[in-house]
């Protein structure tokens, strides 16, 4: 039992948590603990283990965040465009994305809801990227170089 314990962890990539380090301030909160929770979970779907004891965090470096208006409608800003910059630093390499998803905003009252949303959107439009590159990353250094 043990043994094949091992020997899984041997083959898949382990790592321990993932953490957010976001120095911005537009939905911090938010934003850092959506970005865990997603990239926790697509490391997981790759086939990366949860191993404290072999493995180290994964940091996501959150290099820019930022939602510009794009469109006006009246007098005011009815389309805005959420960027999302961030690098996902594993071991051996730094996987890099520069995120943007457009968001309509026709109604003021709502608030931040449409920032989450597009955060939620980006990630989900992005996450199959994000999986093709981890799982080059697992076979570029599946045998430990």
């Amino acid at each position: 039992m043990i043994f094949s314990l091992l020997g899984f962890i041997a083959f898949s990539q382990p790592f321990c948590g993932v953490e957010v380090d976001n120095p911005f301030p537009l939905q911090r909160g938010f934003i850092s603990s959506y970005l865990n929770q997603k990239i926790f979970e697509t490391l997981i779907e790759t086939g990366f283990v949860q191993d404290c004891k072999w493995g180290k965090p994964v940091l996501v470096k959150v290099k820019n965040v930022d939602f510009k208006g794009s469109s006006i409608s009246g007098n005011r800003f009815s389309g805005y465009t959420f960027y999302l910059s961030l690098d996902i630093v594993l071991p051996k390499e730094t996987l890099s994305y520069n995120l943007s998803k457009y968001v309509s905003l026709p109604n003021p009252s709502l608030g931040t809801l449409p920032i989450r949303s597009a955060m939620r959107d980006l990630l989900e439009t992005y996450q199959l990227r994000i999986k093709k590159d981890l799982l080059e990353y697992k076979e570029k250094f599946k045998d430990g170089s």
